[in-house]
């Protein structure tokens, strides 16, 4: 048996009759009860869509009307959606995704980079002890003194002559 899916308008003005403060919890069974009486279906469920427009205005003033889309799968259970609520709901998982997936490609990219880099590292490294090793010998020259830099901007040095 394959989904059934129905769109109805549900009139709730018969819960004014309820005391006020039960209005939105005797709304919320009425809602249930319309589900599972005309989807002919053994539990119903309420999604959060719902539930939230008819307590939109508080527990005392549910909405006289409510239109819903109610789907019965093949476990036997109505689900009463507002119209355009589980589209949503799959737009909003799907963005959620790319995001978590871009996230991870990022982080991906940068665990490479930072591998890269250690690599380059380890490659200057081992350059630089190799000429270290040739430096070593005894058949190498020793380094000329680097040229002394001028003071250009510095003091002049304190002259001490001696006597």
């Amino acid at each position: 048996m394959a989904n059934l899916e129905r769109i109805y308008t549900i009139p709730l003005g018969d819960i004014y009759d309820v005391v006020r403060q039960k209005r939105g919890k005797r709304a919320v069974k009425f809602v249930r009860e319309f589900a599972v009486h005309h989807m002919k279906a053994a539990e119903g469920k309420i999604s959060a869509g719902v539930n939230d427009l008819i307590f939109r205005d508080g527990i005392q003033k549910p909405p006289r009307r409510i239109k819903v889309r109610i789907v019965k799968g093949d476990d036997q259970v109505a689900k009463v959606w507002l119209i355009g609520e589980e589209e949503k709901l799959k737009q909003a998982v799907d963005a959620k995704k790319k995001v978590e997936e871009q996230k991870k490609k990022d982080a991906e990219k940068k665990a490479d980079d930072a591998k890269k880099a250690a690599e380059a590292k380890k490659a200057v490294a081992a350059s630089a002890a190799k000429p270290a090793a040739t430096a070593a010998t005894p058949a190498a020259k020793p380094a000329a003194p680097a040229p002394a830099k001028p003071a250009a901007f510095s003091a002049p040095a304190p002259s001490i002559a001696k006597k």
